[in-house]
């Protein structure tokens, strides 16, 4: 139920969505997810080019465990993979030169946070962000146009780690019998990462200027949100939900390159971003089919911070729509969900 959750959901994974919501669980529990993703993206331009992206699929997967303490204290802990980006073109393709053609970014958040009752009618939840995060990117380097003379390409690898550290919490506060509503908001969360460039192929002629090899940095704030969510119980059956999300994605301004005595073989000093912020917005509902099978389903629209001027095919999005259903089966203390999610994009014509 991708666009109702905030105010409804009842398991482990609100340890990181809405640890408010922690409350409702009472007993300890543990939650395992595997999530396979397919994606695919393809170009055409006005010159009569076209490429397709490489390694569709993407493996993701989260883990979070519950402990209550007493009627007051509720402890939850949980590993995910909440921002990523996996972006592979062909090498020689219609990017070779302007764009990344691997583009890989890897975080893992641990989220340890508690759930605390006010009162009968208010819940509070606060969590720690701490990330852990990799950033690799793979890219031809045209020697032949920085020396005049024709020469083999090489390869650029820009490729570094870093942590940070952010909080976020919630409430959930019933308004009247079956409705709730549920507020949540996160801090922005910087990752400061240092590793290596490297550059293959160097001709012999640049080897006393430049190095095959020098440190890299980079920086990535990840953005701030707020969200509100409703929930109604429309029956002893029936839960229906809606949500709302602003994300601060104008945190995102540049993505800096600084690779230390090699910093004159790139033509810029960063990728240029210049995002606007974003917002997510939906409705689900859930059914209790029988008191073993209940059947999930949900709807949220996406707004795409991309711009047309700094649009890079290293992130090839643009307003999504996602459409969830799902089933949940339970048994003694075991409970087994299985949920499909489809993301249609709309073409996206970009004039730069």
């Amino acid at each position: 139920m991708v666009g109702g959750r905030q105010a409804n959901l009842r398991d482990p994974s609100v340890t990181r969505s809405n640890p408010a919501n922690l409350q409702f669980l009472r007993e300890d529990a543990l939650m395992i997810n595997v999530q396979p993703w397919y994606g695919q993206t393809d170009f055409d331009g006005v010159n009569g080019t076209s490429d397709s992206m490489i390694q569709p699929w993407k493996p993701l997967g989260s883990l979070y465990a519950v402990m209550p303490v007493n009627e007051d204290v509720t402890f939850g802990f949980g590993i995910t993979a909440p921002f990523g980006i996996a972006i592979s073109w062909p090498r020689d393709g219609a990017f070779r030169y302007s764009a990344p053609y691997d583009a890989v970014l890897q975080t893992a958040a641990i989220n340890p946070a508690v759930g605390i009752k006010i009162s009968d009618a208010v819940n509070f939840g606060v969590g720690l962000d701490i990330f852990y995060s990799r950033l690799k990117l793979d890219q031809a380097y045209p020697w032949a146009a920085a020396l005049g003379v024709p020469a083999a390409d090489g390869d650029m690898t820009f490729e570094g780690d870093g942590w940070g550290l952010g909080a976020y919490a919630g409430f959930t506060i019933q308004l009247a019998e079956h409705h709730r509503l549920a507020i949540t908001g996160r801090l922005p969360v910087t990752v400061d990462y240092e590793g290596d460039f490297t550059i293959s192929n160097m001709p012999a002629a640049l080897r006393g200027l430049y190095s095959s090899r020098s440190d890299f940095k980079s920086q990535i704030e990840h953005p701030a949100s707020i969200g509100v969510g409703y929930g109604v119980d429309l029956s002893d059956k029936l839960t229906f939900g809606l949500d709302y999300e602003w994300i601060q994605n104008s945190a995102h301004t540049s993505l800096p390159l600084n690779v230390g005595k090699n910093q004159a073989l790139l033509p810029v000093s960063g990728l240029d971003l210049e995002w606007r912020d974003s917002y997510t917005i939906g409705g689900g509902f859930e059914y209790k089919l029988t008191p073993a099978w209940m059947l999930r389903a949900g709807y949220m629209f996406s707004k795409s911070p991309l711009r047309d001027r700094t649009f890079t095919p290293s992130i090839p999005t643009n307003d999504r729509h996602l459409f969830s259903i799902g089933t949940g089966y339970t048994f003694g203390k075991n409970t087994i969900d299985f949920a499909y999610s489809f993301v249609p994009m709309e073409t996206r014509h970009v004039r730069t």
